[in-house]
């Protein structure tokens, strides 16, 4: 696949004017080839290597040729007398002379997104061995697969896949290849398209250029800004249009659904380079964008510019520490404060190709050191156009090597704040990906609308032109409302029955809405509809029954969602529960670090059964004088009680009772090592020292009461 951000702009002439004879030699045509190829000019190097191949000679005069293909400009005008077709019946493998060439020219048409010229002569290329030297234009099998999922040959190119991972000794694109392979069988697998799901091309009035991508939001959910070629003036002729350079365009959204007049952002943001791929901060102040140089072609980078006084000041390059010199960046995007910049690179340090990047900005406008979103996030290959959703906390983003449908997928990731980590990427299945490329993915905040930009639709690009017939075009969608819900079953934890006439309340976090009440059925079960941006506490309870209780969140969802969530309630018993591992200074009522950890779970315990009062009891070893050890042990039941109530428990939930050594666990006295007497301590003392508590009643609280 050529470099994503090449293919992200549009097809355009470019000024540059060869006066080249007839009678040019074919390895000096091979040599204009190469150095297309060399500056990432695909589409020119795709024309040049075919006339050499062809070993046919350039038509005099002036010849107008692309600077590159539906990325940034046109491929060139054809000769009215080439009668080649894809189809041509001559082009078998023994005709031809250099296998180099025959693998310049499949990978030229690859990296120029000519699909079909790519399958065909990737076809031809399998079958004429090149020099391992030539590492760039190695693993043709690999490439012929990957063309044939993009013509929506999945059968065949798992087929091609499996062949070359018998071949090949490419560890790397083995892995790729497997990957793929999963893709094509989802691809035909029928549960990779989401039939509620409603994607189209959107109107002509943001599809009006050569090519159109990168459509995202400027400041809010009704204007937006996007890339395109085409002339200021609204009533352009079309060949106006082909020729101008991509620009930036604002424009409205209009209650019909469609959209005004497109007005350019102007000067100084639009420039004579190329300027695609921006992202403006919520507050409208500062606009990050990508510019590609008019004669540089790798020479790609992120720029800012500030709203200032009504007016955008000349932006500025941002530094080398996300610009890296000889690298490309791209593809800008940020996080709801804008204090993260996520970005596309291919610089050194990655996972390989273009990877998902990202730094803090500080209030000055200042960048960290990059740091690279690791290989849950990027691949060996391609990952760009980030998007990060502010309300669901998700990030958005495309690749060509996580194993999708082909060409570039979206995939989602979302953010675990409380993990502080990223989920596996999930892929966005048919109708938002296809088998050709899809990018530049944006949704609004109620889950409802979005764009994208894909290749999918041949693009009209005059039957003068050759070279890819794709080109980008944004796409808009529509998907159902979110519908969320939840069932589930409450257990007797012990046992495994079911508990009937349970009590479930469903309490909002935020306190926005009542508590929810319902009780379970005959069978212990229960459900119910959930809201959108919802935050609950459950709890279940059911009298005799220690509580039970889950957390439940239908924020940051991207997609409808059934909840189980079953319930196990403990019987509470009529004796007393010893608290494990509480421990007391030597001969004190003081508790230790590692008995204040214990008593907070106890704490959360009590606030999950907020309806019962317990009595807290201490207990020590027959050692010692009777009347002290119950003293103690008073104290010590009551420290813990103490610092029950300091950490919330109503005291009037608590009772402290100090048991001395009347009830133990064990009759000491029987072992040789221990004894009323004994001075060393033995595993019976231990047993007996403890700490317990009992439930006296259940009515503190009635929760049960009307429900």
């Amino acid at each position: 696949m050529m470099n994503t951000m090449q293919r992200i702009y549009i097809l355009i002439l470019f000024g540059l004017s060869y006066n080249i004879a007839f009678t040019q030699s074919r390895s000096e045509i091979i040599k204009f080839g190469d150095n297309e190829y060399k500056n990432e000019n695909y589409a020119s190097a795709a024309y040049f290597y075919k006339k050499a191949v062809d070993n046919k000679g350039l038509s005099g005069g002036n010849l107008v040729h692309p600077y590159e293909a539906k990325t940034w400009n046109p491929a060139p005008k054809k000769n009215k007398n080439d009668t080649t077709s894809i189809n041509s019946k001559s082009d078998s493998s023994s005709k031809y002379d250099n296998p180099l060439l025959i693998h310049k020219l499949a990978h030229a048409y690859r990296k120029n997104s000519d699909y079909l010229n790519a399958e065909k002569w990737f076809a031809i290329a399998i079958n004429l061995p090149i020099d391992e030297m030539e590492l760039e234009f190695t693993d043709a099998g690999f490439w012929y697969g990957e063309a044939l999922m993009k013509n929506n040959k999945y059968d065949e190119a798992i087929k091609q896949f499996e062949n070359y991972k018998a071949e090949s000794t490419n560890q790397e694109l083995r892995k790729r290849s497997d990957k793929n392979i999963i893709g094509c069988y989802y691809a035909l697998d029928n549960s990779s398209t989401k039939n509620d799901i409603v994607v189209t091309k959107s109107d002509s009035s943001i599809n009006a250029g050569t090519s159109t991508y990168s459509l995202n939001y400027f400041g809010d959910e009704m204007t937006y800004v996007y890339s395109t070629a085409k002339s200021n003036e609204p009533n352009s002729k079309k060949e106006d249009q082909q020729s101008g350079l991509s620009d930036f365009y604002t424009t409205q959204k209009m209650f019909d659904g469609g959209f005004s007049e497109s007005n350019s952002i102007g000067f100084p943001i639009n420039s004579t380079d190329y300027e695609g791929a921006g992202v403006l901060s919520i507050d409208k102040t500062t606009f990050y964008f990508t510019r590609k140089s008019a004669t540089n072609s790798k020479d790609i980078s992120i720029w800012v510019s500030k709203y200032f006084n009504g007016q955008w000041m000349s932006p500025i390059k941002l530094d080398k520490k996300v610009n890296v010199e000889g690298f490309k960046s791209m593809h800008p995007a940020l996080s709801l404060e804008g204090d993260i910049l996520y970005y596309a690179s291919n610089r050194s340090g990655g996972q390989g190709g273009m990877d998902i990047w990202f730094c803090t900005i500080d209030e000055y406008g200042g960048l960290s050191e990059p740091t690279n979103m690791g290989n849950l996030i990027n691949t060996t290959g391609d990952e760009v156009t980030p998007f990060f959703n502010y309300f669901t906390k998700t990030l958005y983003f495309s690749s060509d090597a996580h194993g999708g449908i082909g060409g570039l997928d979206i995939y989602k990731s979302s953010y675990n704040e409380d993990e502080d980590s990223w989920g596996k990427p999930t892929n966005l299945g048919r109708p938002f990906n296809s088998n050709k490329d899809d990018a530049y993915f944006i949704i609004d905040k109620k889950q409802e609308n979005g764009y994208l930009s894909s290749d999918r639709i041949p693009c009209d690009c005059d039957d003068r032109y050759e070279g890819s017939a794709y080109c980008y075009n944004v796409f808009q969608f529509v998907q159902p409302d979110m519908v969320f819900s939840i069932s589930g079953t409450v257990f007797n934890a012990e046992t495994d029955e079911v508990i009937p006439n349970a009590l479930i309340s469903f309490k909002d976090i935020r306190s926005e809405k009542e508590t929810v009440f319902l009780t379970t059925d005959e069978e212990g079960n229960y459900k119910m509809d959930l809201e959108v941006n919802w935050d609950l506490f459950l709890k279940a309870q059911k009298a005799k029954y220690f509580g039970d209780a889950s957390n439940i969140s239908t924020s940051g969802l991207t997609e409808s969602k059934h909840f189980i969530q079953d319930f196990f309630l403990t019987p509470i018993p009529t004796g007393e529960l010893e608290i494990p591992g509480i421990e007391y200074d030597f001969d004190k009522a003081t508790l230790r670090p590692k008995s204040k950890e214990i008593l907070d779970k106890l704490i959360e315990f009590l606030t999950l059964n907020d309806n019962i009062v317990i009595e807290i009891r201490a207990h020590t070893d027959a050692r010692g004088n009777d009347d002290y050890n119950l003293k103690l042990s008073q104290k010590r039941a009551q420290s813990v009680v103490d610092y029950l109530i300091k950490g919330g428990v109503s005291k009037e939930r608590l009772q402290a009772m100090g048991k001395g050594e009347t009830e133990p666990l064990d009759d000491c006295s029987k072992y040789e090592d221990c004894g009323e007497t004994g001075k060393d301590d033995c595993d019976c003392h231990q047993k007996n020292r403890r700490t317990a508590f009992k439930t006296l009643s259940e009515d503190f609280k009635d929760v049960f009461k009307e429900k």
